[in-house]
């Protein structure tokens, strides 16, 4: 008796460590057949516990002692695996009628219940209980063979777990059909046969649950990468309009104190003379030349270039920044024989300044820049954006 009931103990220690895991993860993947697997958990390990009092009168008013209720557990654990598995069962394996044929476990379990619970007043019910069970155990070695051929992974590993319970159930249930007797220990064949069940079942979820979350994080992943190429110029690869909407606005640390406004003098020219994919090389190289210590660089788009300064020295950094167009263009695209220039308007950026109200005004500054012969930069002194007067950065 000592042996039996450690037996039974560590087969309750079993089924409720791998119940109370199911239902831990429910909240970090969502996955209904956790919660299916942790009520089969619970019914199997009411089953155990019952039998644990098979000679005490449970339930006298209704004739139920410790071995009918184990029957009922058993019959509501059987009820739940079919939903579990299919809803277990990788949702790309096509198994058309075997996938509904798995819910129909869910009725036939419960009626074995009901069956078992009015067998004592009604003995030929106790048929109708194998019956059931005995139809739920083939659809369920049906469903579990129909995964596993097509590739299921989740299936074939259920299938070391569940054989031996399924070939004992196709047994047992049909000897009680035929004979009308109970298999003889047939409780430690079950708790064995459920022990390595659980066993399997677990492990099986642990590695479905770290395969979960591993696709999540390459989705994450995936998804904060199209968000970056969405704020990157693939030309040039600086930040384009968007990514400097959104660095102007997110990025931490201070505010940046002026911003220059840069285009290419006369780039339609170099398109239209020495093709468009020197044109390209032209702009990649501008990018590039822009790059430097407390500058932040972006591509409005075509020739158009708009830099943040964060230097008190934020003129000549700019400045300096729009004659280096020049050399590094030269290098980068050696073959292009005239020199390429260009034109910036700068402005300083107040507190109180969005982006969209500083490039106004260094496009105002800009357009002065060009209507003085190009070449050059021009700065607002002031935010008035009507009245500010311009000069011209040395």
């Amino acid at each position: 008796m000592e042996w039996a009931s450690a037996a039974f103990g560590a087969f309750l220690g079993i089924a409720g460590v791998v119940g109370a895991g199911a239902l831990a993860l429910y909240p970090l993947v969502r996955r209904s057949y956790l919660v299916w697997g942790a009520m089969r958990m619970a019914f199997f390990a009411a089953m155990a516990l019952a039998l644990l009092l098979t000679s005490a009168p449970l339930l006298p008013d209704m004739g139920l002692d410790g071995l009918r209720l184990s029957e009922i557990a058993l019959s509501l654990g059987v009820a739940c695996t079919g939903p579990f598995l299919a809803t277990y069962i990788e949702k790309h394996i096509t198994l058309g009628q075997h996938r509904r044929h798995l819910w129909y476990i869910l009725p036939l379990g419960l009626f074995a219940a009901i069956a078992t619970a009015l067998g004592e007043r009604l003995p030929m019910f106790h048929q109708f209980h194998d019956f059931a069970l005995l139809l739920a155990t083939f659809l369920l070695a049906s469903g579990l063979w129909a995964a596993v051929r097509r590739g299921s992974r989740v299936a074939q590993i259920q299938a070391v777990g569940w054989a031996p319970l399924i070939l004992l159930g196709i047994g047992a249930f049909s000897y009680e059909f035929f004979v009308r007797e109970d298999l003889p220990y047939w409780q430690v064949a079950v708790l064995a046969g459920l022990t390595l069940d659980l066993l399997v079942t677990f492990a099986g979820i642990i590695r479905n649950f770290g395969q979960i979350m591993l696709e999540r994080d390459r989705a994450v992943a995936n998804i904060e990468a199209a968000e970056q190429m969405m704020h990157i110029d693939p030309l040039t690869n600086i930040a384009n309009r968007r990514g400097l909407e959104h660095h102007f606005v997110h990025a931490p640390g201070k505010r940046p104190v002026g911003l220059a406004l840069i285009d290419c003098d006369h780039f339609k020219q170099i398109n239209d003379n020495f093709g468009h994919d020197m044109g390209d090389r032209v702009l990649a190289a501008v990018a590039q030349a822009l790059k430097g210590h407390d500058l932040f660089e972006a591509r409005l788009g075509g020739e158009e270039f708009v830099v943040l300064i964060y230097s008190d020295d934020w003129q000549n950094l700019a400045e300096t920044a729009r004659r280096r167009i020049t050399h590094v263009v030269r290098l980068a695209v050696p073959e292009m024989p005239n020199a390429v220039t260009a034109s910036a308007g700068l402005t300083a950026i107040a507190a109180s300044d969005t982006l969209g109200s500083a490039l106004k005004r260094a496009d105002r500054a800009l357009y002065a820049a060009k209507e003085g012969g190009r070449n050059r930069s021009l700065a607002l002194t002031e935010f008035r954006p009507d009245k500010a007067p311009l000069f011209e950065v040395a």
